[in-house]
């Protein structure tokens, strides 16, 4: 792995190492996530320190060593200027990164990801959108390109496809998806109850909204808005699901919630 190889992608994390360096983590289209040293990017004068901060979008070149790679230059095409301008959006703008972060890997083809990340967070920068509604579409639809998409199109549970005519108006943790009237009663017949809030009712404007977010090319995401009510049920119903399938809280995020931005 040695040699200069120039790729597109955006910086989600920089961390100092040593007096001067910087370890970079950069989502690439080429490579996937990858890990690269800034060399002097921390001096007042340094051709790197522009390009060696969260939310750089655009080319790097970097030199492939043996098993790291080191940024020799950059053209960066967006800095997402704007998310610093007010601190919830900077650190919800941090999250997405970290989110990322988490789900990312070398050598995997990540620009479906990279896409979703680079218009959230000009989705955050326009100020036109909640921001709850901004993290919880980031939220699903990145894990839905990592493949744990809930079902909303069908009942999770017998099947039945949804045809307009309402019938699906349960979520089902416990199959990740929603159900159908029919098997909402047979399953609370079982239990005696809805199995301790692991069947919730969900609302046609909610469900809509899901289907939107798993079935939407990236591109054209932010393009709908939800009612107060319907929003806290969609809140609610991708923060259940997100917690069942992601393994640990992301430090970004604590941090909202210590500022009252954010609350699951």
């Amino acid at each position: 792995m040695i040699g200069t190889l120039t790729v597109n992608g955006m910086v989600l994390s920089a961390m100092p190492m040593g007096e001067y360096d910087k370890r970079l983590t950069i989502l690439t289209v080429e490579r996937g996530k990858i890990n690269a040293f800034a060399r002097g990017a921390r001096k007042p004068n340094s051709p790197l320190l522009a390009c060696s901060q969260p939310f750089s979008y655009g080319e790097f070149t970097a030199y492939a060593g043996r098993d790291s790679y080191t940024v020799s230059g950059a053209q960066v095409s967006n800095y997402f200027p704007g998310l610093k301008e007010d601190l919830a959006r900077l650190y919800l703008g941090m999250y997405f990164c970290e989110f990322a972060d988490y789900f990312t890997r070398e050598g995997n083809d990540e620009r479906e990801v990279l896409k979703l990340l680079y218009q959230s967070l000009r989705a955050l920068e326009s100020k036109k959108f909640p921001l709850p509604l901004v993290r919880r579409v980031f939220e699903l639809k990145l894990i839905s390109i990592e493949g744990e998409a809930p079902q909303v199109s069908a009942c999770a549970v017998c099947g039945k496809k949804d045809e307009g005519n309402g019938e699906l108006k349960h979520f089902f943790i416990g199959r990740d998806g929603v159900v159908c009237d029919s098997c909402a009663c047979r399953f609370k017949q079982q239990t005696g109850g809805d199995g301790e809030g692991v069947l919730t009712g969900v609302s046609p404007a909610c469900l809509y909204a899901m289907q939107y977010v798993v079935g939407t090319p990236s591109a054209k995401l932010y393009r709908f808005s939800l009612k107060e009510e319907a929003m806290a049920e969609f809140g609610m119903l991708v923060g259940q699901y997100i917690k069942k399938h992601v393994g640990r809280k992301m430090k970004s995020l604590l941090v909202l919630e210590t500022m009252g931005f954010a609350q699951d």
